[in-house]
């Protein structure tokens, strides 16, 4: 296996949509006299669902874990529908890398309903392969997502980008052997040192991913 990819995260790095999952969960738990405040919103930028779903519980949130995923994926996904928040750059680097013949995949913490919308509006070309919490048993931190999108993809791990905007995620990256790149959208500090750190993808070119390919060789 030669070949290389580049596989991006979805909230943060792509699209803005934490904002509205902060404004779901929030109001959700209002809904059942729960406190649930921008802090803990915050807390969990990046980590499985099931973690934000058993802190839930444990202050007397209703329903199983299951059951609060689904109403909060429910939420999120009405409040964006096909309006899809790209971040400054993103569309425009896919359109490229599609172009450049440059395999790309899309690896979230998210769910399968969540990232529906964001393929539809990819441009064509782009995003082949779609690894979610849905589809993995162990969701990032962990590398599993990662490791399975290289593996649909048919390229090297080892010769491929990560790009992540979340300490969770970096993780991931780093523990899949990847290459990671940092999106500072929501956090200077991956927790990682990153071999390429911007504000946005509008400051990273397809020359940018190419060189990185070869550095790797």
């Amino acid at each position: 296996m030669t070949r290389s990819g580049i596989c991006f995260d979805m909230d943060g790095t792509l699209v803005d949509t934490e904002p509205v999952w902060h404004a779901s969960l929030m109001a959700m738990c209002a809904a059942e006299g729960v406190e649930w405040t921008q802090a803990d919103c915050d807390r969990y930028v990046g980590k499985p669902m099931e973690w934000w779903t058993a802190d839930m519980r444990s202050r007397g949130m209703p329903g199983s874990d299951a059951d609060l995923r689904a109403r909060a994926v429910g939420m999120v996904a009405d409040a964006v529908g096909d309006d899809v928040p790209w971040l400054p750059g993103a569309h425009e680097l896919l359109v490229a890398l599609a172009d450049a013949g440059i395999p790309t995949a899309l690896v979230t913490n998210a769910a399968r309903a969540n990232a529906d919308a964001l393929v539809r509006a990819a441009p064509a070309g782009s995003l082949e392969v779609v690894v979610t919490s849905d589809d993995v048993t162990d969701p990032k931190p962990h590398p599993e997502a990662y490791l399975t999108a290289a593996a649909l993809l048919g390229v090297d791990p080892e010769r491929s980008i990560g790009v992540e905007d979340s300490g969770p995620g970096s993780a991931a990256v780093v523990a899949a052997g990847m290459t990671l790149w940092f999106v500072r959208s929501h956090s200077p500090d991956p927790g990682f040192a990153p071999t390429h750190s911007v504000a946005s993808l509008a400051e990273v070119t397809v020359d940018d991913v190419l060189a990185a390919f070869a550095a790797r060789d």
